[in-house]
């Protein structure tokens, strides 16, 4: 049976997802690769960012930008500008 992320853990890996794409710019047009996501993470919580972002596009943070010749790309939902900050910045 597989490890399961532990809710502090499921949290901070959602805050860094957002943050990752925030501090890119990463709105509109602009957007970030899944690599680029996953980079820069522990090694043992690789595996758990697919279901942290599954989570964020369910809710409506993230939006599948679309596939492009490196992979997957994502990029903020605008609509929810104002919870995103909040997240982040509170």
């Amino acid at each position: 049976m597989g490890r399961q992320l532990s809710e502090a853990e499921h949290k901070k890996l959602r805050r860094t997802i957002l943050r990752k794409l925030y501090s890119k710019g990463a709105w509109g047009k602009s957007h970030l690769l899944f690599e680029r996501l996953q980079s820069g993470m522990p090694p043992h919580l690789y595996g758990f960012v697919k279901d942290v972002l599954a989570d964020l596009l369910k809710e409506g943070f993230v939006v599948f930008y679309g596939k492009t010749l490196h992979g997957d790309a994502y990029h903020l939902n605008i609509s929810k500008k104002t919870e995103i900050e909040k997240e982040l910045f509170s």
